[in-house]
Formats: C-alpha cells, structure tokens, sequence
C-alpha cells in the first residue's frame, strides 16, 4: 500500500518577470545521451547504459571468499 510522502513547502520564488531558458546540454549529444532517454522513456531495459558505467566491474574476478559463500 502507498502511503503518501509529506514534502516540505517550497518557499515563493522571487524573479523580475523574466524566465529564463532552461539550460540543457545539446539535445542528442551522444549516444549515451540517447540511452539514458531511451531508458528513462521505457523504450530499453538500460543494459547499454549500465554497460557503459559498470561494464569494467563485469571483468574483475570474484574473489575466492565470496565464490565458496555463493556455492555454498
């Protein structure tokens, strides 16, 4: 069951009249720019993503200790 999130007030902004662009990095600026939308979107499962931030842990060896745990 969801229970609803208390989140404190936001205090009033105070601006001159003027909004201001939002300031994004260049739309498509890369592959991983794409990934990350895509997966945000629901379009992929984000294995390219986590490939891309994580894939050097994938070719460290599992250390003896945790193996014996693991098959144990």
């Amino acid at each position: 069951m969801a229970r609803a999130v208390d989140k404190p007030k936001r205090p009033d902004m105070q601006h001159n009249g003027k909004i201001a662009a939002p300031q994004h990095p260049a739309s498509g600026s890369g592959w991983i720019d794409r990934s990350i939308r895509a997966f945000l979107a629901g379009e992929t499962h984000g294995e390219d993503v986590l490939g891309a931030l994580y894939g050097h842990v994938a070719d460290e060896p599992i250390p003896e200790r945790l193996r014996a745990l693991l098959s144990g």
